[in-house]
């Protein structure tokens, strides 16, 4: 059994890295039904390219170790047969973030608009949002205006 984020509630985003991957030893099963240890679970990982050792993985769980690198999580995810994003703190808040900025790139590809002289850390993702559909405004009357062969200024 590989576990997933279905039943994720608000508290476990707040779970340690060491918490979470007791989490997966405690739950997760191997091909025969039987709970992985820290060697297999390196075995595992060193089986698919990376190089992580069973006395790591030991100081991951007890938290000596609490800074695992990217490759690390990776490695550890992947011998699990979990997503990485198991290990975030909250993962739909990421991938709102990485959505954002896919929309802002595209809209500055389309408009060739852009917030540089803007701080978007001082704004909330919310404002950030009503500044990307707006964007997006912009772009389908640039979109329209080529299409019908116009050239009036949106406004």
């Amino acid at each position: 059994m590989n576990p997933g984020r279905a039943g994720a509630t608000a508290s476990d985003d707040d779970l340690s890295f060491a918490e979470k991957l007791a989490h997966l030893f405690e739950h997760s099963r191997d091909e025969n039904g039987v709970r992985y240890t820290g060697k297999k679970i390196a075995e595992k990982a060193n089986a698919l390219g990376y190089s992580l050792s069973d006395a790591y993985i030991s100081q991951l769980r007890t938290g000596k170790a609490r800074t695992p690198s990217f490759r690390t999580v990776e490695a550890i995810a992947r011998a699990f047969e979990v997503s990485v994003t198991y290990f975030l703190a909250n993962p739909d808040e990421d991938l709102d973030r990485v959505r954002q900025q896919q929309d802002y790139v595209e809209m500055l590809a389309v408009t060739g608009t852009h917030l540089s002289g803007i701080d978007l850390n001082s704004l909330c993702p919310d404002t950030i949002d009503v500044m990307i559909d707006l964007l997006k405004m912009v772009r389908a009357q640039v979109v329209e205006n080529r299409d019908s062969g116009g050239s009036s200024a949106a406004g």
